[in-house]
């Protein structure tokens, strides 16, 4: 029988070898019984493992696709456009789409907008699009291919930054729809 150490420093240590144990940090991605993670599964159903970040704290999966993710808290990703995911995220997977959506929102301008489905281009393995009952954006999918790391919240200096991002590209638009208002006008 191995003899158990009573002495001081091996309780002061027990608390550090349970922190560095695997099974209970952030580092460690949920799995289902077979172990397999969330990242396994998404490429099963042909959707990148990117689309969901690197802090899943757990996952459940129904027989009908209906899942569940939790993760470690709120998050925002930058891809194309800033994507945020609440600490809870649901929806149905089938091959290729991910259908009644809800914890994910995508940045776009100013706005906020609410993600109800992600779905794979059919007529393109190169694009992925979010759609919500206000917008529909296309987005390369070589963004997806790789799991990104979340961050808790936007800082004021990088809410400035997005602030100032959007404004250029408000007035971006704004050139463009006066440019060719000037072009059509002149033409009829």
């Amino acid at each position: 029988m191995f003899p158990f150490p009573n002495t001081p420093a091996f309780l002061l240590l027990l608390p550090l070898l349970f922190l560095l144990s695997p099974a209970s940090g952030a580092g460690s991605p949920a799995s289902l019984s077979n172990g397999t993670t969330v990242y396994d599964l998404l490429p099963e159903y042909g959707l990148p493992p990117g689309i969901l970040p690197d802090t899943v704290k757990s996952f459940s999966l129904a027989s009908g696709g209906r899942f569940v993710t939790k993760l470690y808290g709120t998050c925002y990703v930058d891809f194309e456009y800033v994507v945020y995911y609440e600490p809870r995220v649901s929806g149905v997977v089938k091959y290729g789409a991910i259908d009644e959506l809800q914890g994910v929102q995508i940045r776009r301008y100013l706005a906020w907008f609410n993600v109800d489905t992600i779905r794979l281009d059919p007529s393109s393995s190169d694009f992925i699009y979010f759609e919500g009952s206000w917008i529909t954006l296309k987005l390369r999918i070589d963004q997806f291919q790789t799991v990104h790391s979340c961050r808790g919240s936007l800082s004021l200096l990088d809410r400035a930054k997005e602030v100032a991002r959007s404004m250029f590209e408000v007035m971006h638009f704004c050139v463009v729809v006066a440019f060719l208002h000037l072009n059509f006008d002149g033409v009829m």
